[in-house]
């Protein structure tokens, strides 16, 4: 049985093993999975989810890819039931904070894989 963050660093992985940029663009990415989860404490998760939507290129792009896995990590944990975006929006306050500690410690996951440099 595996703990939760174990499951976390899992879902991290698989995010950033199925982005195919390397070299500047892949460098870009890293930049931005440093700067996301200042970016939620500065501003609050969902200016920040709201940012990464506007920011998507296409479909499936790392910034597409990284507002999917999020999402579906959340859904997974029974956090929201469809989508973030939208749901945070009628949280209480307490459900909030839930909701932005565990994207954090999810991204924290994130940033850590991406800072290894095992995907260069």
């Amino acid at each position: 049985m595996q703990t939760l963050s174990q499951k976390r660093a899992a879902k991290a992985l698989a995010l950033l093993e199925g982005i195919p940029e390397k070299g500047n663009e892949r460098e870009k990415f890293k930049q931005f999975c440093k700067s996301f989860p200042t970016m939620i404490l500065q501003n609050g998760l969902g200016q920040a989810i709201a940012f990464i939507r506007a920011k998507k290129e296409k479909e499936n792009d790392k910034f597409d890819k990284m507002y999917k896995t999020l999402n579906a990590w959340l859904k997974e944990l029974r956090y929201i039931e469809a989508d973030v975006l939208k749901e945070i929006n009628t949280m209480d306050a307490q459900r909030y904070l839930e909701v932005q500690i565990e994207s954090l410690r999810f991204l924290e996951w994130v940033k850590r894989y991406e800072n290894a440099g095992i995907f260069e």
